[in-house]
């Protein structure tokens, strides 16, 4: 779509999607977007360099929270979105505050799972996986049952919705219910801050500040039962003595549930210096980690995408990571696939990437293939399924 065009198609994007707290005792604030939030970001970006209008909708500030906005919301409900649209699913009326957001834009996008009820507006709805409810045993049991109830029903508003890769459409299928007819694959993009090399002094100074020495295998991930990661623990107390001396094991995100064990587990073993967790960082932080990586090691039990995977390749770092199916139809023959359940499947590749030299051939190859993953790319044909509902 032309920028200057003179009749631009207006979009309401949510932007309710709430980043990390603020602080943390780092200059920056140590704020860096999840994945929902770095969708919405980089897809609100992007759509208006194609010439759309985008309008940022959001909801009241919740205190010592800051919501993702690109630019100021040009529209918001009167109450947190998601409890309107819980009072909407649970009494069957349309979303109180819903005329006012749909007043002046063509079709609305929930990127945050939270599908409000508009009367005479279109709705696309992103979902990136169906893990919650496919899976439940893997998520929050903080009100559980009632999340996917409303999940489902949420879903189940849109006119559209939008899967992040082909992996993920028979499980959105079975799981939500949805007549295939009604969802479209648009994959996700990479950033071109990922494809970057850091500058090498930023890197060092990153390096020296976490006790790192580069080489190291790598995991980018919250801390939750599905990224395994007590499985990825245990393969790297499994190398030999000399791999561990040679490569550390690094994980890096926030703590999200369920895991307290391997919290306790991954403290304990910090003070070892051989086995580092990060916690959360900001992005110009995770962009030096990748630069000086080994590996990164992925052992997912269930993925929509793995953008991480993505991340890791644009800066050309090798990547072992879980045989599922939406991993291999984002890193295709790119990377070492393992069974994430064998422990000791998981130390043989991790024994096998410290054997094997990674050539710059092999290296600008995976960097080749990340970038057939586009922002750009990713707006262009997600404007081609807003205009299945809005046509030009």
């Amino acid at each position: 779509m032309p920028t200057d065009s003179p009749n631009p198609l207006v979009v309401g994007l949510s932007s309710g999607v709430l980043e990390c707290p603020s602080g943390g005792g780092r200059p920056d604030g140590g704020i860096r977007p999840d994945g929902i939030g770095t969708y919405t970001r980089e897809l609100g970006r992007h759509l208006a360099q194609l010439g759309v209008d985008v309008r940022h909708v959001g909801s009241p500030r919740r205190s010592g929270w800051r919501l993702l906005r690109p630019t100021p919301a040009t529209s918001s409900f009167p109450l947190p979105v998601t409890w309107l649209g819980a009072a909407s699913s649970a009494l069957r009326i349309p979303t109180p505050g819903g005329r006012r957001v749909a007043a002046g834009i063509d079709i609305y996008h929930a990127t945050d799972l939270v599908v409000p009820r508009l009367l005479r507006t279109p709705v696309v709805a992103t979902v990136y996986d169906a893990i919650p409810i496919a899976n439940p045993q893997w998520t929050s049991p903080r009100l559980r049952r009632a999340k996917n109830w409303l999940l489902r029903d949420w879903v189940g508003r849109a006119d559209l919705v939008i899967a992040i890769s082909h992996a993920a459409v028979a499980d959105l299928v079975t799981h939500f219910d949805l007549p295939r007819e009604r969802i479209r694959v648009v994959p996700l993009g990479v950033d071109d801050a990922w494809f970057d090399q850091p500058d090498a002094e930023e890197t060092e100074r990153v390096l020296r500040q976490h006790g790192l020495a580069p080489g190291y295998f790598l995991h980018v991930g919250t801390l939750q039962p599905r990224k395994n990661l007590d499985h990825l623990v245990s393969a790297y107390e499994r190398l030999s003595a000399g791999i561990r001396r040679r490569r550390q094991l690094v994980l890096v995100g926030k703590y999200g549930w369920a895991a307290d064990d391997l919290r306790r587990r991954l403290i304990a073993l910090r003070k070892e210096s051989r086995v580092l967790w990060l916690d959360y960082l900001p992005q110009r932080e995770v962009r030096a980690l990748y630069a000086a990586a080994g590996v990164l090691v992925f052992p997912s039990l269930a993925e929509g995408f793995g953008l991480p995977v993505l991340e890791a390749m644009a800066a050309g770092v090798r990547v072992i990571a879980s045989d599922l199916a939406a991993l291999r139809e984002v890193a295709a023959g790119h990377a070492t696939f393992i069974d994430a359940g064998s422990i000791d499947a998981l130390a043989a590749a991790m024994t096998g990437a410290d054997a094997a030299d990674d050539a710059p051939a092999a290296r600008m190859e995976r960097r080749r293939h990340a970038r057939r993953f586009d922002w750009r790319q990713t707006a262009a044909q997600t404007i081609e399924v807003y205009r299945e509902l809005v046509p030009g």
